[in-house]
């Protein structure tokens, strides 16, 4: 009986060493048909026929065309007058007020309400200093009409006080909800009708109106901050490309032509000091200036609080060119003799003058003159002949590489009238 249960004992224990054996043998039967199937697939797998892969480069390439404004922020130098005190021209009570510190007054709006009653503010050239009415003659006349007018109203381009000014004055009024010029007044307008500015727009200070509080006429009401004088363009840009360019302040576009150096129109500089970059700049405490966006910039001179000013504020603007140039884009490559802005690209192996507009992005942009054009270009030129001096479109093309330095020779300056304000864009 012993005997018969070792012996199925030891069958047991060779059944189940050949099992294992057995299981051993399929897994690396497994590991080695993976093995030659993955190098099977190594060793066969497509490769691109001989006669389908290119023997020779590249030697011409298309050129693609776009519209090029040069559009970049500009850094003005802006140079400041002094800061004013402005006063009040009547007497009573204060009940209302908009010339908190910060705040903008523009001629032709109002600086606060004396009881009840809303009070004009208004820029002309020479403070009224004496009673016009229909028939007065003078320089304040003539300061008066002309201030109605820059508003949009119907007054004479006279130094007459007529009734026409009283009609523009009183329609300026009804707007703002101001007093009139009435029978009651004599039909006469003076120093007390209205709050005289120092410009046609003035950033407040420092300010003393508070309401509820009694003012008299003559009283200090508030403390301008410096006002522009002119701005000055910068000279060392030396990749600008030339051409009459457009310079964009606020809601405001103004034309810049080409070699303008200081900017002096009325107009643009009203525009200066009444934009958030000037605000922001003139109101910090420190010497930091600060750009159109808001950022950081150097800057000097922000103007005091007690009939102080001066120096200078840099404030940035954005302007481009005021007629976009037609850019070609080629490969740095393909162009040669280049100086001076100037330089040559080889078309089928002829040489073809352009003007380098820019270079960004692993390409440059050309621009030609004429009726010179071309859809392609040599990548690496063919041609080592020079592009033909004196030609038309290398005469034209020069404008474009020169820098802003040029524009400081020619002296010239930004005059009133030179600037157009128009619309916002």
């Amino acid at each position: 009986m012993k005997r018969e249960s070792a012996a199925r004992n030891r069958k047991e224990l060779r059944a189940a060493r050949n099992g294992v054996a057995a299981s051993i043998v399929v897994l690396l039967a497994l590991v080695m048909f993976a093995v030659g199937l993955g190098g099977g697939f190594l060793l066969t797998r497509s490769k691109i026929p001989p006669s389908l892969v290119s023997s020779t480069e590249a030697t011409t390439v298309k050129v693609a065309s776009a519209q090029f404004d040069d559009a970049r922020s500009v850094t003005l130098a802006v140079s400041l007058g002094e800061s004013s005190t402005v006063t009040s021209p009547v007497s009573g009570t204060i009940t209302g007020t908009s010339a908190g510190a910060g705040a903008v007054i523009d001629s032709g709006g109002t600086v606060f309400d004396v009881d009840a009653k809303p009070v004009l503010a208004l820029h002309t050239d020479v403070p009224l200093y004496r009673t016009l009415s229909s028939g007065t003659r003078g320089l304040d006349a003539a300061g008066l009409n002309a201030a109605l007018r820059r508003l949009g109203y119907g007054a004479p381009d006279s130094d007459w006080m007529t009734w026409d000014t009283i009609a523009a004055y009183n329609a300026l009024a009804d707007s703002e909800g101001a007093a009139r010029i009435t029978a009651d007044s004599g039909w006469s307008i003076g120093p007390e009708s209205f709050v005289w500015l120092p410009a046609d727009s003035v950033t407040v200070k420092q300010s003393s109106i508070a309401v509820g509080r009694q003012i008299t006429a003559g009283a200090d009401l508030f403390t301008t901050a410096a006002i522009p004088l002119k701005a000055t363009l910068p000279t060392s840009a030396t990749d600008l490309v030339a051409g009459d360019r457009t310079l964009v302040i606020g809601e405001q576009t103004f034309a810049v032509p080409a070699g303008t150096v200081e900017l002096t129109d009325p107009a643009l500089l009203a525009a200066i000091g009444g934009s958030v970059a000037f605000r922001l700049a003139s109101m910090s405490g420190d010497s930091g200036g600060v750009t159109a966006g808001g950022s950081g910039g150097a800057g000097t001179g922000a103007a005091g609080t007690s009939g102080t000013g001066g120096g200078t504020l840099s404030v940035s603007y954005d302007w481009r060119l005021a007629q976009p140039l037609t850019a070609l884009t080629v490969p740095p490559s393909a162009i040669y003799d280049a100086s001076g802005g100037l330089g040559c690209v080889s078309v089928d192996a002829k040489p073809v003058p352009v003007s380098i507009v820019a270079s960004q992005l692993g390409k440059t942009m050309v621009s030609t003159s004429g009726d010179t054009s071309f859809d392609h270009v040599d990548v690496t030129p063919r041609t080592t002949e020079h592009c033909q001096a004196g030609s038309e479109s290398a005469s034209a093309a020069s404008a474009a590489g020169s820098s802003d330095g040029a524009s400081a020779d020619s002296g010239a300056q930004f005059s009133s009238g030179a600037a157009q304000g128009q619309g916002g864009q």
